[in-house]
């Protein structure tokens, strides 16, 4: 149950982060259901990203925090990138101040968004194989 609570919590928060990036490049299509798609698809996206994360990155309980913010952060980046070329639709409006800030932006939700994991609310932060 917690943990179906956290993907709700990742969900919501991934759709909100979409919303207003659909508001501030796509404004006619900001509405509730191309939110919650793309959203539902940047969710996917750190799924798949996570299970590769999770078989090529070893258990080490050691300095946790820093090789959660170093593993994370550029490959959330990298994430939400996907996420912001899908919604600007040109590459040359994607390498833009306004995207970067976005991006980086969408990292700090997704680390808020990780407060609700189970390991999180434990006050615990989960790299690789958290759940081995």
């Amino acid at each position: 149950m917690a943990y179906l609570l956290y993907v709700l919590v990742k969900l919501t928060c991934y759709t909100l982060w979409c919303w207003i990036g659909l508001r501030l490049w796509r404004q006619g299509s900001a509405t509730a259901i191309r939110s919650l798609g793309m959203g539902f698809l940047r969710l996917m996206i750190g799924v798949s990203f996570g299970v590769a994360i999770f078989f090529a990155v070893p258990t080490d309980r050691s300095n946790l925090l820093w090789k959660y913010i170093e593993i994370y952060a550029p490959v959330r980046m990298l994430e939400w990138f996907i996420v912001v070329l899908i919604i600007r639709r040109a590459w040359n409006k994607v390498v833009s101040p306004s995207s970067l800030l976005w991006c980086v932006g969408g990292i700090v939700v997704s680390f808020a968004a990780d407060l609700a994991s189970p390991e999180g609310l434990a006050g615990h932060f989960c790299v690789g194989r958290c759940l081995c």
